[in-house]
C-alpha cells in the first residue's frame, strides 16, 4: 500500500524515518509499544499540525488522500513504512461514534490531539473452539486528555472498543505494527455472545461473489 508523499508536513516525514528506523531494530512488541507511546505524543499535542492536515485534505492539497480506499470509512492512512514495519492513519469520530468491539492482527497506540477519546479493553472468557462464538466482559475503561495514549496488543490479548462520547468531531491517531498475515479483523458482539470476520472491502466483494457463485452452481 503506496501513500503519496506529496505535500506531507515535515513533522509527519521526520516522524516516520524516525520510527522506521528505530521500530526496525526491535524484536519484540512490548519494545515496540514503549517506543511508540514515548514518541506519538510529539506529533499528538501539535494542534496546528492536525489543522494543517484537515484544512489541506478538505481543500484538495493531495495529503492526505481523501480518495483512498480504507478498511473503515471514517479512516485516514497518514503513512505506510515501505518495509512493512507499521503504518500511521488518522480517524474521524463524530459526537458519539464508537466502533465495535474488535482485536487486531498487530501491536497498536493510539491517542488524540483533544480530550474526550475512549478506550474500553474486554478480556475474552471463552477458550475459542466454538466457531462463532465468544464471551468477552469489560477489563478496563480509558477517557484520554489530549496527547495521552493507551496501546493495544494483537489478537485476543488487544480486543476493544475505542471512540467519542463527547458533543463535538474529534479525531484520533492511531500507529500498528507490522500485521499478521491474517487478512482480516475480528469483530465481537458482546450481547449476543458472537465473534465475526471484518474484511476489508477488496476481500469482502471477492468472498461475496464466490459464495453467490457456489450457491448459482449448487
Amino acid at each position: 500500500m503506496k501513500v503519496s508523499t506529496q505535500n506531507v508536513p515535515g513533522e509527519i516525514a521526520d516522524f516516520c524515518r524516525r520510527c522506521g528506523e528505530e521500530l526496525g531494530k526491535m524484536d519484540n512488541d512490548e519494545a515496540c509499544i514503549r517506543y511508540t507511546r514515548e514518541m506519538l505524543p510529539r506529533l499528538l499535542l501539535n494542534k496546528s499540525l492536525f489543522t494543517h492536515l484537515l484544512e489541506d485534505a478538505l481543500g484538495g492539497g493531495g495529503y492526505p488522500d481523501m480518495r483512498r480506499p480504507t478498511m473503515f470509512d471514517n479512516e485516514v492512512v497518514l503513512h505506510v513504512d515501505s518495509q512493512g514495519v507499521f503504518s500511521l492513519r488518522m480517524y474521524l469520530w463524530g459526537p458519539g461514534e464508537f466502533t465495535a468491539p474488535h482485536d487486531h492482527s498487530s501491536w497498536g497506540v493510539i491517542g488524540s490531539p483533544s480530550d474526550g477519546y475512549e478506550v474500553i479493553n474486554y478480556r475474552r472468557e471463552d477458550d475459542g473452539t466454538r466457531e462463532g462464538h465468544a464471551r468477552i466482559v469489560p477489563a478496563e475503561r480509558f477517557l484520554l486528555k489530549a496527547g495521552e495514549t493507551a496501546h493495544t496488543h494483537a489478537f485476543d490479548a488487544g480486543i476493544h472498543k475505542t471512540g467519542n462520547p463527547t458533543e463535538g468531531t474529534i479525531l484520533s491517531l492511531n500507529m500498528y505494527g507490522r500485521p499478521a498475515p491474517r487478512g482480516f479483523v475480528q469483530g465481537f458482539d458482546e450481547k449476543n455472545q458472537r465473534v465475526y470476520k471484518i474484511l476489508p472491502p477488496k476481500r469482502k466483494k471477492e468472498q461475496l461473489m464466490k459464495d453467490a457463485l457456489r450457491l448459482l452452481k449448487s
